[in-house]
């Protein structure tokens, strides 16, 4: 396979990892997302941000007003 299409079918791969949920997530997959997801900021991260007001709402976490995730 040329190089183009490997790093191409990668970025594909990427985009879907950070993706929104099609249903809510659960707390443990929020936990989950969130080990995984910790390089990412909520803002630019469709997947961190569920995952966030996941954990908020729960209230396993209170969301930082002066240091973004």
């Amino acid at each position: 396979m040329h190089s183009l299409a490997i790093h191409q079918l990668d970025a594909l791969n990427m985009q879907r990892t950070h993706q929104a949920p099609k249903v809510p997530f659960t707390v443990a997959e929020s936990h989950t997302i969130m080990q995984f997801h910790v390089a990412c900021r909520a803002k630019h991260c469709p997947r961190k941000a569920a995952a966030l007001q996941t954990l908020a709402e729960a209230g396993r976490l209170v969301p930082s007003t002066t240091k973004p995730r």
